[in-house]
């Protein structure tokens, strides 16, 4: 047992490293907010959506039984965000805090640290079979979630879905999968021009990902950093962090893992899906509440908390998994 836990904490440092290594740059002031708007376009335009067409054309149609355990993955994931806005009306929370409660708990770090850890952990089978968690998280939980920071502000809730879907990571989620239904693929010259962009988003999406945290002026992992004065976001409550942060690493596995379960989903998907599932909150949720002006800084501190805290979590996780798969 130990050796397999170490085995599994050689496989998943890595993608933490980087992680660091982005938090590192920003603290000691090598990467500033422009550099880091520089990393996190290259991501949005190019790496993200080059990595969901690449992974998500080739997962294939889906069968019955796999079609059965996407929508059990998302009915787990909207049973979330339910659970979120009901625990926020019976404790008190603000509107501002139970949707972004709800989208930081829901929405996780699938594409960018799921997946390859799943290829590397579990195997390709489980990584491709469960890529269509991508596209459940990013054309659905998404635009759930990013509705209701639009109610959360005041918005039209509609006009926030619409916008959500025309966003490039969405549009690229909907791409790969209508190719994978219908049996597409790309010319062979952008073939490889997609998966070289794609080979790039992980890495650099996880060193953007440290650069944005480091950039909040949030404490990551013990590290200090100096509050600014002049700073006039307010100060949020811990209780709807936290209570997402456990749902998200915690809650969400384990029911994918239960629920799954409970329909014809073919193995590797159940392994591969609860993995997915056990990923930190999306630094897209810091993104979007960033952009709508909701829940900011509880949506920079939940990505930190759930990162820093997965350092342990998806390692077990992916142990057990792991052990579970023989």
């Amino acid at each position: 047992m130990i050796h397999l836990l170490l085995d599994v904490l050689q496989r998943v440092l890595p993608f933490f490293l980087l992680v660091g290594a982005g938090v590192v740059l920003a603290r000691l002031r090598l990467f500033d907010a422009r550099m880091s708007n520089g990393l996190s376009t290259y991501v949005y335009w190019i790496g993200f959506p080059a990595l969901l067409v690449n992974s998500l054309s080739r997962v294939g149609a889906p069968d019955r039984a796999l079609t059965e355990g996407l929508v059990a993955y998302g009915a787990c994931a909207l049973l979330v965000v339910v659970l979120m806005v009901l625990v926020g009306m019976v404790v008190g929370w603000t509107r501002e805090e139970r949707a972004g409660a709800a989208l930081s708990a829901s929405l996780g770090n699938s594409a960018f640290l799921g997946l390859p850890i799943a290829l590397s952990v579990l195997g390709a089978e489980s990584a491709r079979l469960a890529a269509g968690v991508v596209a459940v998280d990013f054309v659905v939980v998404a635009a759930i979630g990013v509705g209701l920071l639009g109610w959360a502000g005041g918005r039209s809730t509609w006009r926030s879905l619409m916008q959500a879907l025309r966003n490039p990571i969405v549009l690229a989620a909907i791409c790969g999968s209508l190719m994978a239904l219908l049996g597409l693929q790309l010319p062979a010259v952008l073939d490889r021009a997609v998966a070289a962009a794609a080979a790039s988003g992980s890495p650099v999406a996880l060193l953007a990902l440290g650069v944005a945290l480091g950039l909040t002026g949030e404490p990551i992992a013990g590290m200090p950093c100096e509050p600014d004065p002049e700073d006039p976001l307010p100060v949020p409550r811990w209780g709807p962090i936290v209570t997402a942060a456990v749902a998200k690493l915690t809650i969400l596995p384990l029911a994918t893992w239960i629920v799954v379960g409970l329909v014809h989903a073919p193995t590797p998907f159940r392994l591969g899906a609860t993995l997915l599932a056990a990923a930190p909150t999306a630094v897209n949720v810091f993104i979007q509440t960033k952009a709508h002006s909701v829940f900011e800084r509880g949506g920079a501190r939940t990505v930190a908390l759930t990162t820093a805290a997965s350092c342990v979590t998806l390692s077990v996780v992916a142990m057990l998994l792991a052990h579970a798969a023989g």
